[in-house]
């Protein structure tokens, strides 16, 4: 997974769709911690999850490398590998 993170959301770009066990998990429980990176440091961090199967996932990786242009490797890995994309975001708490 790539670093997704642009302002209090993370964004996630899912290979297999609802085929994934984390997204299926994802649905059953929106509530999550995400360990992120903060210089050579990780911090854990709460938030809420949100599965959106009308958001268009390839276009958000466009959005996504738009943002964060290291991200462009993963998207391209991604697409590649990926049988059925779909966009996950996760609100992280305050």
């Amino acid at each position: 997974m790539g670093d997704g993170l642009v302002d209090n959301q993370f964004w996630i770009v899912a290979e297999h769709g609802m085929q994934a066990d984390y997204v299926r998990n994802l649905a059953k429980n929106p509530r999550v911690r995400l360990k992120l990176r903060h210089g050579i440091l990780g911090r854990w961090h709460s938030g809420t999850a949100n599965v959106l199967p009308r958001d268009d996932p390839r276009e958000r990786q466009r959005w996504l490398a738009q943002k964060l242009p290291a991200s462009r490797t993963n998207a391209a890995i991604v697409r590649l590998l990926g049988t059925e994309l779909l966009t996950v975001r996760i609100d992280l708490d305050a």
